[in-house]
């Protein structure tokens, strides 16, 4: 999470950055070769996947330009290295940020719109998936190209949904069918436990999708989308409903609580702890891999008493700082358009799971093949294709997103652990996120 010390250390690019432009020159090596600086958060297979699209361009573009990419460490940290980097007036040209950074870095003033570097470097926007697009776009401008882009999915074990008498091809669609079937796929011998119904870490990115996915909005002023958000909207039957389910499937021994890591759903799943597991399409291809079942993958689950609107997107996209000289800034263009083509993003899908997000990569033999051996690469894209372009399936901009995903998780930790009530949480949650919110916005001048 980024404290408010950070944030505002963040935002103080809004004040220094008109000063930060680094060096007088063109930005070219003696030779003439352009050197542009690319700061990114994958690590392991990911960034293996990275390496190998900058070794490509790189070598297409031997003595022209080089692009140097340095793995910043992970999203959070990368920012708080952003914001260092501004106040030094030693900014990258390029920067990776998770999707809940976008409110904060368009705040700063101190990127070049996406839209812009795209119209300068020749690259087709309307390629980009338009369920994808919709969330970086912010006052009718792409702000920032999608790179690693991810839906919520829902897996399932097929063969317990077999064993417990559930129908396979008819997987849960809201919190009370996903408990129902929890407590069905729930196998216990000797007093203990052998078989989870479901597991799932405590994570507010779920809680965000699942609002999505229902329709219901997160914040308010559309969700950040027709103005700028001044509140959380979580004081909801909605939202009470799916922690208070959650909190009950705990304590009834329905639901494997792993707590905040990510890692150890994921593993208790594969290793069959578990039947079913709420969690991002960007491990689909471990996951099948792993599990030693038949792995179901279906749409992401919703409130109840909720109508299907649709998901958006999870991971980030690669921003373009300003203040850099204009033969710099157009070799950065040059990357872009590289990492915006079909090849290359039929390359990163293939490699990684991530959801190629022009659409033409769909297409390319890297991808097909992928999906001859792994047919439900294609699930993820298309559920954020069937999203209603609404504001709550385009997802909640705010300054502060990083503070309200950790404050969820505050939440369901809370009721989870007995130490409050979901209407309790819910309501103090809300009020203090207010005072953040203020406070913010503040800082920024709105």
């Amino acid at each position: 999470m980024l404290s408010r010390r950070h944030l505002a250390a963040a935002l103080a690019a809004v004040t220094v950055f008109g000063l930060s432009a680094c060096g007088d020159g063109d930005g070219a090596a003696a030779d003439g070769q352009q050197t542009v600086t690319f700061w990114h958060s994958m690590a392991g297979a990911n960034g293996e996947a990275v390496a190998y699209l900058v070794d490509q361009f790189n070598q297409q573009h031997t003595g022209k330009i080089k692009v140097e990419a340095t793995y910043q460490g992970k999203y959070n940290d990368s920012l708080t290295k952003l914001k260092a980097s501004v106040q030094s007036r030693q900014t990258p040209n390029l920067v990776q940020v998770f999707e809940i950074g976008t409110q904060l870095m368009v705040d700063t003033k101190a990127t070049v719109p996406f839209a812009e570097m795209a119209s300068q470097a020749g690259i087709a926007t309307d390629t980009i998936e338009p369920g994808i697009a919709k969330y970086y776009t912010i006052g009718g401008k792409l702000q920032s190209l999608p790179f690693n882009a991810s839906a919520p999915m829902l897996f399932y074990n097929k063969t317990a949904f077999k064993n417990a008498g559930l129908d396979p091809a008819k997987p849960p669609t809201t919190m009370s069918e996903l408990a129902e079937a929890a407590k069905k796929l729930t196998v216990s011998s000797g007093g203990k436990v052998t078989q989870y119904g479901v597991v799932a870490s405590i994570d507010g990115w779920l809680v965000e999708q699942m609002l999505a996915a229902g329709g219901v909005q997160y914040c308010d002023q559309d969700n950040g989308r027709s103005g700028r958000s001044t509140s959380v909207s979580w004081n909801n039957d909605q939202l009470r409903s799916v922690v208070t389910t959650w909190a009950g499937l705990v304590k009834d021994s329905n639901l494997l609580n792993v707590g905040r890591n990510n890692t150890d759903a994921s593993a208790a799943f594969q290793a069959g702890r578990a039947a079913m597991l709420p969690f991002t399409s960007a491990n689909l291809r471990d996951i099948i891999k792993g599990a030693k079942f038949e792995v179901g993958v279906a749409n992401y689950i919703r409130p109840d008493g909720t109508q299907p609107s649709g998901v958006f997107n999870g991971g980030a996209s690669i921003w373009t700082m300003a203040g850099h000289p204009k033969a710099q800034q157009s070799a950065a263009g040059e990357f872009l358009k590289y990492l915006a083509s079909p090849e290359a993003q039929g390359y990163w899908a293939a490699h990684t799971g991530y959801i190629p997000v022009v659409t033409t990569a769909a297409q390319t033999k890297e991808f097909t093949d992928v999906l001859a051996t792994y047919p439900d690469f294609a699930k993820p894209g298309a559920e954020l294709r069937d999203a209603a372009a609404t504001p709550p399936s385009s997802g909640c901009l705010m300054g502060v997103m990083p503070q309200a995903r950790d404050k969820m998780n505050d939440v369901i930790e809370s009721v989870i652990l007995g130490k409050s009530t979901a209407d309790k949480a819910i309501t103090d949650a809300q009020s203090s996120m207010s005072d953040v919110i203020a406070a913010y916005n503040k800082s920024v001048g709105s």
